[in-house]
């Protein structure tokens, strides 16, 4: 799943994703469009966004991720009028979208997903000729933002989910997970890993002599003093484990060495030899779950883990340490399902959230008094008809000013901003009375509301309502709430491309040299490249997440930019050129894999034994091939005397034909070679312009794609930048690359001819089925 925040601002070199969405959501406070709760404990299913500035331009509205248009309504008229419901507290706009979007989240039914997105309060609606089941995509304009009661340039938006979708989306029914008694999901597992650490763990002084054994023979340090989880985060070649309690306080922080993350390949062949990419699995996942075995298969997972007394050797793969990711929404991070307000009014009566919030301490309103109890208590009295501030000795105004504080503390909001709650959309119209019947009742938070107040607010309420108009299938009006912004953090770690997302990856021209001089040619979605897509999705996808590639669009965008040029748009899994010096170890595979030795590499990290004398001979050959020009040395009539099997033969040929050889023999290059570190740095885009044949074509390079593709195309990158104009297909993939930037970043910074900056390339056209 690919995800954006509604608004895109520019982005800003070296910030974290943390601080773009701090910037991109500016998120409504307590008391002003706040997610869940309202001061009067009015249940808020989404949050007020102000639309942020762009050199003093209000940002559109976006499509959030690839979608269908489930309902739209125009903004109805401004009417100034006292009495025009949309007036009611000043005006507020009342067009809407709601988009539909079914996607993946990892392998199988369990992680296929479905949500909705709503945007309110729309003072234009900017998709042409808009109609429902229209496909929308990520990043799409789809409307202005407008005013909510006077206020201008806000919109209301708000992530919803129904009941069948929470197991899939969230993997679990439960509140909270069973970390005790089994580990996490495994079909959908991506971002940071977690560990439990339960109390009868030992931390050692330093680890097992040899990295596969069980127990240390070090000094016994530590034992957690309470349920201890880690975090092991990685990211631009660093490695953190941070330790949490279950009240998700951060007690401890180790950091690896520096360059841990990029060296992972070479640690992974040290620490366990026996497989080198079961245990890449183990050092990534802490767990393996591709088709490769630890030998032995207990084999642990030592990392130095750091507790209040010091840092201490844990071993996390041990049998009582159960593993988690991301995708499990841990509970000590503050993920939590919350399901116990079972009536059907607005009014919240969570009792979990009411304690989380203490809303209930008061001693004048224990929480075993009805509402109506206590209105009709003696020492209930209402203060005098003064303004609300000056009713000091009034209860209600108390109690009110009570929930205000502690909504508005910074602890409580942190409580909050995880919690995905179990409630009915404000959205609906014909069951207002029983969703803001309790109004007209004396409450904890005041007497009754007027009659003619609430007759105005009920006319105000349906005036923006559209549940029954919009008919939403597999959705039902009482419904699970995400926090917006955090639903859109997380996911924007999953990574996992859906067939469509990888699709838009091909680029829809390129440029390539025909008799000496540039053409511009289509790229066809062929149907081979379409089987191709059906066959390796799964296995791509948990290469990616393995390799760490999914953990950064940067480095997807580098990865993509050659991987679909050197298999000709994904059309070719095999080179299958006779004439090639290096054949028949000519490229395969994702990354195509040329030479005998990157063979033997991959071979050796997937744990099959090769023999020594055949890895003589194979270099003997390769050189001998390297200087005649001559593929004869290579020939396997030539090196089957010397220890080349029919075996051998098959598990090459299984690089073209078998999809988890495919992309695993490309993840395993990408980690040998260090191609992220490259990735990893920030893109500067270059437009280019060249005259061939009498006509000008336009393109756009930039340097750090272009040492990853020499170290793709080369093995390694280069010390002299123009000779990265030596790899081979350079300007188509600097092409797939640029496509790939803008279907997988938010916004890259692309001159036009005149120098200006644009967010897309000049030419663009995007891939749209």
């Amino acid at each position: 799943m690919l995800i954006s925040p509604p608004f895109l601002p520019a982005p800003t070199a070296g910030e974290s994703d943390e601080a773009y969405l701090n910037r991109a959501m500016l998120c409504g406070e307590p008391g002003d469009g706040f997610f869940p709760i309202s001061f009067d404990l009015n249940w808020h299913g989404g949050t007020h966004l102000k639309a942020p500035l762009l050199a003093g331009k209000v940002l559109p509205v976006r499509a959030i991720a690839d979608g269908k248009l489930a309902y739209f309504r125009q903004p109805t008229p401004v009417d100034t009028a006292d009495d025009a419901p949309l007036n009611y507290g000043g005006w507020t706009d009342n067009g809407c979208i709601v988009l539909r979007h079914e996607t993946e989240i990892g392998e199988g039914e369990s992680s296929k997903v479905v949500f909705y997105s709503i945007y309110m309060h729309l003072s234009k609606i900017s998709l042409v000729n808009p109609k429902v089941d229209m496909r929308v995509y990520r990043k799409d304009i789809i409307g202005e933002s407008g005013k909510i009661y006077g206020v201008p340039n806000k919109i209301h938006f708000e992530i919803i989910a129904d009941d069948a979708q929470i197991p899939h989306l969230f993997g679990r029914t439960e509140r909270e997970l069973m970390y005790q008694t089994k580990a996490g999901r495994t079909d959908s597992c991506w971002g940071d890993m977690h560990f439990y650490l339960p109390p009868e763990v030992i931390g050692y002084s330093q680890p097992a002599a040899n990295w596969t054994d069980q127990n240390s023979a070090g000094d016994c340090l530590a034992r957690p003093p309470e349920d201890l989880f880690v975090r092991m985060h990685y990211e631009k070649g660093q490695c953190v484990l941070s330790t949490y309690t279950l009240e998700g306080k951060c007690i401890g922080e180790h950091k690896e060495s520096e360059g841990f993350e990029y060296d992972l390949f070479e640690i992974a062949g040290s620490r366990y030899p026996a497989c080198p990419s079961a245990g890449y699995e183990m050092l990534r996942f802490g767990r393996v779950l591709g088709p490769d075995s630890l030998t032995p298969a207990n084999a642990a997972h030592w990392r130095q883990v750091a507790l209040p007394t010091g840092v201490a050797w844990f071993n996390l793969n041990a049998s009582t340490v159960t593993c988690f990711s991301d995708a499990d929404f841990p509970h000590w991070l503050g993920w939590k399902l919350i399901d116990d307000d079972t009536d059907e009014d607005s009014h919240c009566q969570s009792p979990y959230l009411r304690a989380l919030l203490k809303l209930d301490e008061d001693p004048l309103f224990p929480p075993s008094r009805s509402i109506v109890e206590i209105s009709k208590s003696p020492d209930f009295k209402h203060a005098p008809a003064k303004p609300e501030e000056d009713h000091v000795y009034s209860k209600s105004f108390r109690i009110k000013k009570h929930n205000q504080e502690i909504i508005q503390k910074e602890e409580s909001r942190k409580q909050l901003e995880k919690c995905v709650f179990k409630f009915p959309s404000e959205w609906g119209r014909e069951n207002f009375d029983t969703r803001y019947g309790w109004l007209l009742s004396d409450s904890e938070l005041g007497p009754a509301m007027p009659k003619i107040d609430y007759n105005q607010l009920k006319e105000h309420q349906k005036a923006m309502a559209f549940w029954e108009d919009a008919g939403l299938k597999d959705i039902k009006a009482k419904h699970w709430h995400f926090p917006p912004k955090e639903f859109i953090h997380v996911f924007r770690k999953c990574g996992w491309l859906s067939g469509e997302e990888l699709t838009q990856l091909l680029p829809t021209s390129a440029l390539r040299i025909k008799d000496s001089n540039l053409v511009s040619e289509g790229v066809t979605l062929s149907a081979v490249a379409q089987q191709n897509i059906g066959d390796l999705k799964r296995p791509l996808n948990k290469a990616l997440q393995k390799f760490l590639v999914a953990n950064s669009t940067l480095r997807m965008a580098a990865f993509f930019g050659n991987a679909t040029q050197e298999t000709q748009w994904l059309g070719k899994m095999h080179e299958n050129n006779s004439s090639a010096k290096y054949f028949p170890w000519d490229g395969r595979g994702l990354l195509q894999l040329t030479w005998p030795g990157n063979y033997v590499k991959y071979w050796k990290f997937r744990g099959r034994k090769v023999p020594s004398p055949l890895v003589s001979a194979l270099t003997a050959a390769h050189k001998s091939a390297d200087n005649t020009g001559s593929n004869s040395h290579l020939a396997d009539s030539q090196l089957t005397p010397k220890g080349l099997t029919a075996e051998m033969i098959r598990w090459r040929d299984d690089v073209e034909k078998k999809p988890v050889d495919a992309t695993n023999s490309a993840g395993a290059y990408w980690a040998w070679t260090q191609a992220a570190k490259l990735a990893d740095k920030s893109p500067v885009m270059e437009r280019v312009v060249k005259e061939s044949g009498g006509k000008q074509f336009v393109y756009y390079s930039c340097e750090v794609f272009g040492q990853v593709a020499a170290t793709v195309n080369f093995g390694s990158p280069v010390h002299d930048v123009t000779k990265i104009n030596k790899v081979n297909g350079i300007i188509a993939r600097n092409q797939a690359y640029t496509n790939a930037l803008v279907v997988l970043t938010e916004q890259m910074n692309f001159p036009d001819a005149s120098g200006k900056i644009s967010e897309l390339p000049d030419p663009f056209k995007a891939r749209r089925q």
